[in-house]
């Protein structure tokens, strides 16, 4: 007997199978009927320019005003750290701080912040900085969040400017500029101080310039069960140094800072007290600490110069200005000048001094090779505010992975003394031809001996590199109480002689007896 209601499955067809022959040999096209520039500009938001759709007002931090309001809002990084999904930025324009969490989507990569940068902020809604919702942070009253790609209305740009540019010198005052007539900034100390006992004020800062960016390394955390990338800043100002702890998402700002010339001003810095295990005191950057990059203000301009001044000192390697003097000129010109010196001295002391160029005769008082060559420090370059030494003329750097062109060490050259004086050989600047010129002027024999040269080359430099140990002795013996006759040149720029060339340098037996006899003139002088 047939039911008299119809059942469900008679209102449906039976779907029939598709044979193999009847699917698609193609691939499918995936999408979702949104273009590759649409998903790209969602995907990676800064990569396109932002075209707001409504008046942005700019205002500096300190006049903004808690509540909805469309702000156009231009600062530096002070600071900031990350967690999963969003970025905690600190932001100061030199009259007062704020805080930015900035949500974004996908990998964090797409974002790369960086201390001292300049960034410029759309923002839709002020509030206010509360404790518990940003934390402690000296001068910072205000908060905004930004959501760049989901929220037209708000975004956020990561400028790279030009070096030396407008934009790059703007924005560069410190907070609490303006606390005392006299422009210092309290709670400012010197390193020296802050490490011994000033790290215990609150609101300490300390003014250094950086010395060397170390090479990352990863330490691992037993604590957390974690491991973390660090690197080490060495920083110094003219009263002592330490080493600055970078961590993390923070190393790549520190992979920027120039050796000798970018100067931090860091407010509020932790301080790792000398342990058993540390015989030093180490800084570091915690949560409500401030990082002004290339401060511009009184005290900043005269550490950079302080700084120059130490490093020229101090510097083992220093270019040779080879466009200061014609060397044909000052070698074999009509006007070529005998000084002594005690002339030379007392004309670079003038009030006025001025460029010239002249003669010395002198007698090679002490000689280092061997010395060297035994340290391993022969040739040496400066890299990273590190000094690389080698007995070859190439050396790695092993904080950039560089390769490195070695000069020769000007230490190798100990005191030159004359009947008027005595100098320091390793604070003379030389010519590469002028070392070649002083080591193998009267040696050329003995190194193209040494390094297997048959075909008459002119011997160089760098051959000291293939010489022997007991070709090397014999060298150091026979250019120790020589006498040479060295071509300088002096500029106020860089302050040091520069021995442009040696037009001999030879042994001679009656030197020998009058070693002594110099010598105590020099001494009595």
């Amino acid at each position: 007997m047939s039911s008299p209601f119809p059942s469900i499955q008679s209102f449906f067809s039976r779907e029939v199978a598709l044979e193999k022959a009847d699917r698609s040999s193609s691939p499918p096209n995936p999408g979702d009927g949104f273009t590759a520039s649409e998903i790209e500009a969602v995907v990676h938001p800064s990569s396109r320019p932002f075209r707001p759709s409504r008046e942005y007002d700019a205002c500096p931090i300190a006049e903004l005003h808690t509540g909805m309001h469309n702000y156009l809002i231009t600062a530096r990084l002070v600071n900031f750290s990350s967690a999963a999904g969003h970025y905690f930025l600190v932001l100061s324009d030199g009259t007062a701080a704020m805080a930015v969490k900035m949500y974004y989507v996908g990998s964090s990569s797409e974002y790369q912040p960086l201390l001292g940068q300049r960034l410029t902020i759309w923002a839709t809604a002020i509030s206010a900085g509360n404790q518990a919702e940003i934390g402690h942070i000296p001068f910072c009253s205000v908060a905004t969040t930004i959501y760049p790609g989901r929220n037209g209305a708000t975004h956020i740009e990561f400028h790279l400017d030009e070096a030396g540019s407008e934009e790059d010198l703007s924005l560069r005052t410190p907070l609490d500029m303006d606390v005392r007539p006299d422009g210092h900034f309290p709670g400012l100390l010197t390193l020296k101080s802050y490490l011994s006992g000033g790290y215990e004020i609150g609101a300490a800062k300390v003014l250094v310039c950086v010395r060397s960016v170390g090479p990352r390394r990863t330490v691992a955390s037993r604590k957390r069960e974690a491991q973390y990338n660090l690197i080490e800043v060495g920083v110094y100002d003219d009263t002592a140094s330490s080493v600055l702890k970078i961590w993390q998402e923070k190393i790549p700002s520190a992979k920027l800072w120039v050796p000798n010339q970018t100067v931090l001003l860091i407010s509020q810095p932790t301080c790792s007290l000398a342990d058993g295990t540390n015989c030093r005191a180490e800084i570091g950057l915690g949560y409500s600490s401030m990082v002004d990059v290339d401060p511009d203000y009184s005290e900043a301009r005269w550490l950079r110069a302080k700084i120059r001044d130490m490093a020229k000192k101090g510097s083992i390697i220093i270019s040779y200005p080879a466009a200061t003097w014609d060397l044909q000129l000052a070698m074999h010109g009509p006007s070529t000048t005998l000084f002594s010196l005690a002339e030379v001295e007392e004309q670079v002391r003038n009030q006025d001094p001025s460029t010239f160029t002249g003669k010395l005769s002198v007698v090679v008082l002490e000689m280092n090779l061997m010395d060297n060559w035994r340290k391993t420090t022969i040739y040496c370059t400066e890299c990273c505010g590190i000094t690389l030494y080698a007995n070859k003329t190439t050396a790695m750097c092993k904080n950039c992975d560089t390769q490195r062109d070695l000069s020769l060490n000007p230490r190798l050259l100990g005191a030159l003394i004359d009947e008027s004086g005595m100098i320091a050989g390793n604070k003379l600047i030389w010519n590469d031809d002028a070392w070649t010129e002083f080591l193998f002027g009267a040696a050329t024999e003995l190194v193209s001996e040494g390094s297997g040269q048959d075909d008459g080359t002119a011997p160089s430099w760098k051959d000291l590199a293939g010489l022997s140990t007991t070709l090397l002795r014999d060298l150091e013996a026979q250019l120790l109480y020589s006498r040479a006759t060295l071509t300088f040149g002096w500029a106020p720029e860089p302050g040091r002689l520069c021995i442009i060339g040696v037009e001999c340098s030879t042994f001679r037996e009656d030197d020998k007896d009058d070693i002594d006899h110099v010598a105590a003139i020099s001494e009595g002088t």
